[in-house]
């Protein structure tokens, strides 16, 4: 029986990762939720602070965490937001990180939601 990922994960690439170790792929989110809000508020406050330099870094250090559970598009978004910071000041990333800090928030339920769902999956009978 295998675990059927919500459309916002790539779960092949979740499943391949983690050698469709399903309870092993539940603890991962689970830790991920765990340290998400410390990495998404530092990227808020290094928005407001002005530092284009540590936002990137920031976002730098949030990007692998939407690899470990399948956001891939979102990790791509990081990376491309990361680079934009390279040569961009805050105001003029200003659109780009409205964009990026709703993709954030709303990336949270998406990963909580799909740890529960994998919670319930684990304690099916074998």
């Amino acid at each position: 029986m295998s675990f059927i990922f919500s459309d916002e994960i790539n779960g092949s690439y979740v499943i391949e990762l983690y050698a469709g170790d399903y309870v092993m792929i539940e603890e991962t989110f689970e830790d991920v939720l765990r340290e998400y809000d410390v990495f998404v508020e530092r990227i808020i406050t290094t928005y407001h602070e002005g530092d284009a330099g540590a936002l990137k870094s920031a976002v730098h250090k949030i990007k692998p965490l939407f690899g470990f559970v399948g956001l891939t598009t979102l990790q791509a978004q990081c990376l491309q937001f990361e680079n934009s910071c390279q040569t961009k000041s805050c105001p003029e990333l200003a659109n780009a990180f409205v964009s990026l800090k709703k993709e954030l928030l709303e990336a949270k339920s998406v990963i909580a939601k799909e740890k529960e769902r994998l919670a319930a999956f684990n304690r099916l009978p074998g």
